[in-house]
């Protein structure tokens, strides 16, 4: 009897794991879900009746005809400024610290210079604070200028983007629909 559950059990297990591999198979050769052809969201109207995959297609050729007239696609460069965002969040929290690296490697220096003159400790302090207080400043100004980097760049994605949604719009306002 307990070998008949054992059975019963191992075989439902197999089956279940058999399954869950089929489903995740499944879902990897599915792949990521397609890219809108509205990035924007923008509500749109069939004001002719247009049916729902007519839309589609229609959005399809706006979204590619704004793409040409622009020369610029708002996923390729969104995902540019992703990029350019990590790497902007990179070199900030690259930048801080800059105050406790500059102070130890100024103790450094201190301790010899100090040594040399006749007081290590003193020497040590002083090198500490002076470097300190100009790694500070560096990094102080490197955060700052990675972050006006990143602002840059975003408002030029998003000058770029109202060009390039004014041309979606117009060409979907071409064929029968309201845009808003």
């Amino acid at each position: 009897m307990r070998m008949r559950i054992k059975q019963k059990m191992g075989l439902f297990l197999a089956v279940s794991t058999m399954a869950t591999w089929l489903v995740m198979a499944t879902a990897a050769q599915a792949g990521p879900p397609p890219l809108s052809t509205n990035p924007g969201n923008l509500a749109i109207f069939p004001a002719k009746g247009q049916s729902p995959e007519q839309q589609r297609l229609d959005e399809s050729a706006a979204y590619d005809w704004a793409t040409q007239q622009t020369g610029w696609d708002p996923y390729q460069a969104k995902a540019l400024l992703d990029q350019q965002g990590h790497a902007a969040a990179d070199a900030a929290g690259a930048a801080r610290g800059g105050a406790v690296k500059g102070a130890a490697g100024g103790a450094l220096v201190g301790v010899a210079v100090g040594a040399i003159a006749g007081d290590a400790g003193k020497g040590a302090a002083i090198g500490a604070t002076s470097l300190g207080l100009t790694g500070g400043m560096r990094s102080r100004r490197a955060v700052k200028a990675a972050g006006n980097t990143s602002t840059t760049a975003v408002a030029g994605y998003q000058q770029a983007y109202a060009v390039w949604s004014r041309n979606f719009m117009a060409a979907m306002e071409a064929k029968g629909y309201t845009v808003r």
